[in-house]
């Protein structure tokens, strides 16, 4: 299995990376090398679905980046952790290359000063913007710059091996990212506070240029790292560089680095093998002194099996939502996931490979983003003035065990209106279509398992919800005005929401 695999290459990894020589001190805030990406050698691996020239708002620049320094990998000082902060350096000075690719506005005065910089995901084996892309909108409409960073070894070698896409495509990056080197996980922590540095300060002026006055910087992070970033904020928080945190479905943190586990058979004893911090233990800091969000879908609560795990109270800086109905999965429909001429005549899309009508956090019908949109809107404004952002809300259960409704769809949470106001049931996960052959069954089992169904109601169903059409519009009405009134949804959103419903047939 790759996972197996990937273990212990990164174990094999973890040892080459404790006998590096010692080089040099590294800290979070030492300076880096940035160069621009020579032409000529392939063609750029470009994370995320929303191209920014199809994004009906303000006009944008996208500009790739090589990003070199030192970086410092650690260990936990005690088998079992502490805590979070109980660390300790194991190596310094280990030299990594990376890149980054930033996303501004052409005109500096329509900048918001905000600067999100995103881990990019690397679950598929390459990188992925699932904060990005049901994100892109709200971004460009408010100016926001957007900085997604390649930060795992998975990644880098796909990269360096020229961009082979489920290694099926042809290696369409050639030599570009032959020069990338990140020789273990663990080193993308310190990694990234020097990158976040560099962008808050004058360094940082070949990447963003003078004209754009940054004030402040969030980092965010979905799925495995979601755990990077629960990791990150919780040990390595950089005060007066990082303003704040945007967990995206995770609850679990990553390890401090890929070692081998203390608990595996047959691992030597620690301190040569890398103790992992459970639960509850390992949740976020609540503490911090910047805002902290976390969101959790009903995919991740169900099919992921984070369950109550990773639920936290409010603090003055941290919240921690769960949206109803919602998905894990972030990619947008009529999206290429295969090209034509590959498998087949035609592209192949993520639509085409499950066998229930699709359900996504970027395109509904439980559309996530615009919870996001909102939470990131508050974030911006809770930096700035401390304005205290929306309470956290939670999915009712008993046990772990989910309550649902008479058309059986789950209580509580923040609902949005395609749950609280029904035109289906929404289950938390979907399946490959069983009729597609075994290697886009594979692919649809990852895909569509992260995803949700959708089961419309029957007629009769409906006739029984709402007596005419001006019902259900009403219904929706209020539906969006109380998350209006409660700082989830954005006016654009809701804007949105009003116009989709106008469009629905009742019978």
């Amino acid at each position: 299995m790759l996972w197996i695999r990937t273990l212990r290459r990164t174990t094999v990894l973890f040892a080459a990376v404790l006998m590096i020589p010692l080089l040099c001190e590294a800290a979070p805030t030492d300076p880096v090398t940035v160069t621009r990406v020579p032409d000529g050698q392939g063609a750029a691996f470009v994370p995320g679905t929303r191209l920014i020239g199809a994004l009906p708002y303000n006009e944008y620049v996208e500009e790739e980046f090589f990003v070199s320094g030192t970086s410092t990998l650690f260990n936990y000082a005690n088998n079992p952790p502490r805590s979070h902060t109980d660390i300790t350096a194991v190596q310094t000075g280990v030299p990594y290359r990376t890149r980054i690719i930033v996303r501004r506005p052409a005109d500096p005065a329509v900048f918001d000063g905000n600067v999100a910089v995103e881990w990019w995901n690397s679950t598929a084996g390459f990188d992925t913007a699932p904060a990005w892309d049901p994100s892109a909108e709200f971004f460009t409409r408010h100016g926001t710059i957007y900085v997604g960073v390649t930060n795992s070894t998975t990644s880098i070698d796909f990269l360096k091996g020229g961009c082979r896409v489920f290694g099926l495509t042809p290696p369409r990056c050639g030599t570009r990212y032959a020069t990338l080197s990140l020789p273990e996980n663990g080193l993308a922590f310190e990694m990234m506070s020097q990158i976040a540095n560099m962008l808050r300060n004058v360094r940082g002026k070949s990447v963003i240029p003078g004209a754009y006055r940054v004030r402040k910087l969030f980092h965010v992070g979905q799925s495995q790292q979601a755990g990077s970033l629960v990791t990150y904020a919780s040990a390595f928080h950089l005060p007066r560089v990082n303003d704040g945190y945007f967990i995206q479905s995770g609850i679990n943190p990553r390890a401090i680095n890929f070692g081998p586990r203390c608990d595996d058979p047959g691992v030597a004893p620690f301190p040569a093998c890398t103790p992992r911090l459970p639960l509850p233990q390992g949740k976020v800091r609540a503490d911090l002194p910047v805002p902290v969000y976390q969101v959790v879908t009903q995919t991740d609560f169900e099919t992921l099996g984070f369950g109550t795990s990773g639920r936290q109270l409010d603090t003055p800086t941290f919240r921690y939502y769960e949206v109803t109905g919602g998905a894990h999965n972030t990619v947008h429909r009529e999206i290429e996931l295969i090209p034509a001429g590959l498998l087949g005549p035609r592209p192949i899309y993520l639509e085409q490979l499950c066998a229930n009508e699709l359900n996504t956090t970027a395109d509904g019908p439980v559309n996530v983003s615009y919870v996001f949109n909102a939470l990131w809107q508050r974030m911006f404004r809770q930096a700035i003035n401390g304005s205290v952002p929306p309470k956290g809300q939670m999915m009712r259960q008993t046990g772990g065990v989910l309550w649902r409704d008479a058309q059986g769809n789950v209580m509580g949470g923040i609902r949005l209106p395609a749950v609280e106001v029904p035109l289906a049931r929404y289950d938390s996960t979907n399946v490959a279509d069983p009729s597609l052959s075994p290697l886009l069954r594979n692919i649809g089992n990852l895909a569509c398992r992260l995803s949700g169904s959708v089961f419309p109601f029957t007629p009769e169903t409906l006739d029984a919800l709402y007596t005419g059409k001006e019902d259900y519009l009403r219904k929706v009405q209020a539906s969006t005005d109380k998350l209006l009134a409660s700082q989830l949804l954005l006016r654009s959103d809701a804007a949105e929401i009003i116009r989709a419903a106008q469009q629905v047939q009742l019978p």
